[in-house]
C-alpha cells in the first residue's frame, strides 16, 4: 500500500507530543546493539509518520488546532 493512499483517524498534537517524549530523535548509545537500535529507528519512524499525518490534517482542514 502506498502511504498516500493511507487514511488515519483525527490525530491530536497532544498524542504526537506524548509519543515524541516518550522515542525522542536522539543518537545511539554506543552500548546498545543492532537490534536495540533498529527498534528505536522503527519507533522514531512512527512518530516523525504521525506528525507528517497530523501536519496533513491540519493543512487539509480535516483538524483544526482549536481542537487540539
Amino acid at each position: 500500500m502506498n502511504q498516500e493512499e493511507i487514511v488515519l483517524p483525527a490525530l491530536s498534537k497532544s498524542l504526537i507530543e506524548k509519543l515524541d517524549k516518550l522515542f525522542p530523535d536522539k543518537c545511539a548509545v554506543l552500548t546498545d546493539s543492532d537490534r536495540e537500535i533498529w527498534l528505536k529507528v522503527g519507533q522514531r519512524k512512527v512518530v516523525e509518520f504521525l506528525q507528517q499525518k497530523y501536519d496533513e490534517q491540519l493543512q487539509d482542514n480535516i483538524i483544526t488546532k482549536d481542537l487540539e
